[in-house]
């Protein structure tokens, strides 16, 4: 599965061309952390992972973004796939932003999976490297999930390179 994501987002980044100063489609790809709260009583976790995300920018101040993530804890992992808007704070050499994002989370441990409502609210820092490539220096999420009828309260760091298309 790591291997068909990684393929997909470098297809991606090789099909869009083009770049610009004030960029249309922005990618994103890095590493992520994420503490769980599972709630029901079981303790709290750390996992690592990736994360992916990509931007489409309707108007300068204002985008659309998908995000997909996966973390991986010992036997278990958790995949979220989120999609919302996006508002662009700055341009320039610093551009901040927040989000609020809505979809699915697929989570599984032990062989059992299971599907479950998503949401992250948060946001995060771009700092220009060149024209074509930032460097996000963090993205702060909280990350909502619902499984097995109890709220999980989870925090999500990611950090990486933002790819800027025009």
């Amino acid at each position: 599965m790591r291997r068909i994501l990684f393929i997909s987002v470098l297809t991606l980044l090789c099909a869009l061309p083009g770049f610009a100063q004030d960029s249309k489609v922005d990618v994103f790809a890095g590493y992520s952390f994420l503490h769980t709260s599972p709630g029901s009583g079981l303790p709290s976790a750390n996992a690592s992972g990736w994360e992916a995300a990509l931007n489409y920018n309707l108007k300068s101040w204002l985008g659309v973004k998908g995000d997909i993530d996966g973390h991986y804890c010992c036997d278990a992992s958790l995949h979220n796939f989120l999609f919302g808007p996006q508002i662009n704070l700055g341009h320039g050499k610093v551009s901040p932003y927040v989000h609020g994002l809505l979809g699915v989370s697929h989570g599984s441990a032990s062989g059992v999976s299971d599907d479950a409502f998503a949401f992250a609210f948060g946001g995060g820092l771009d700092v220009k490297a060149t024209d074509r490539i930032a460097v996000r220096i963090g993205q702060f999420d909280y990350l909502g999930t619902r499984f097995a009828g109890y709220t999980q309260n989870n925090f999500r760091y990611s950090a990486g390179l933002v790819f800027r298309f025009k």
